[in-house]
């Protein structure tokens, strides 16, 4: 452990360039095996929109736009699968600096990252994108729709990378109480203006539809409910005198 906490500068460089490494390795592996599944993994993608097109297929508007969103779907479907990796390397890369008996929760910060992640992923799959394309399909029925491929998977791929972080909250919030950073007791404080804040962004981010807004907000809303239950258990255990003076500050 003193090894650990007199490592150099140097020393933490090397270890995050050696972490860093590994997750490119990953990624790149990951996406080659996805590679040879992309036809499938593609026509999972464009599964929420099918409906809303109505039948007509998605375009494409380049010579090598096929090739580029093949690639693209490859690489999107490789980093998703490499999340537990990554969130291991992460965890491993910080260890160092952790005390003996909070190493043991490496397992289940990869375990609970990965299902968040997976559970923000799904939410905005089944609920956000089928309604969120048959909103803006359907905005304006005057004007027909000639949508490419490429600028669907760009819309894909940013929507459920937001929402698998969003929901990340909870170990975010267990990291910054760790450090100190923020209580479970100044979190509850503030959840009604939290919760202000989550439907103001739910509003920005889908649709302006109450229900799809609706289905944003409310699991935002259990994650942070669930990150003062987390931070309580697992958030620094400061004196009652310096844990009132933090929530004054805050």
């Amino acid at each position: 452990m003193l090894e650990d906490k007199k490592m150099p500068l140097t020393g933490h460089l090397e270890e995050l360039r050696s972490r860093l490494i590994k997750i490119t390795l990953c990624i790149v592996a990951a996406s080659i095996l996805c590679y040879i599944f992309r036809f499938q993994i593609l026509e999972f993608i464009q599964a929420p929109i099918r409906k809303s097109m109505k039948g007509e297929p998605l375009r494409y508007f380049s010579l090598m736009e096929p090739f580029l969103v093949h690639i693209k779907v490859s690489v999107y479907a490789g980093l998703f699968f490499s999340i537990p990796v990554i969130l291991y390397q992460m965890w491993m890369f910080v260890a160092p600096g952790l005390l003996e008996k909070e190493r043991k929760y490496v397992m289940p910060f990869i375990t609970m990252g990965s299902i968040f992640f997976l559970l923000g992923a799904a939410l905005c799959y089944f609920v956000i994108l089928p309604y969120g394309t048959e909103f803006f399909l359907s905005f304006d029925p005057s004007l027909q729709s000639n949508i490419n491929i490429a600028s669907y998977i760009s819309f894909y791929i940013s929507m459920t990378l937001v929402f698998g972080l969003v929901f990340q909250l909870p170990l975010i919030m267990v990291v910054l109480g760790r450090i100190g950073l923020v209580t479970s007791k100044g979190l509850a404080e503030k959840r009604r203006y939290a919760i202000v804040i989550i439907f103001i962004v739910a509003a920005i981010l889908t649709p302006p539809d109450p229900v799809t807004q609706t289905c944003m907000a409310s699991p935002l809303v259990i994650m942070y409910e669930l990150s003062i239950y987390l931070t309580r258990i697992f958030g620094k255990k400061a004196p009652p005198a310096e844990t009132a003076a933090l929530d004054h500050q805050a």
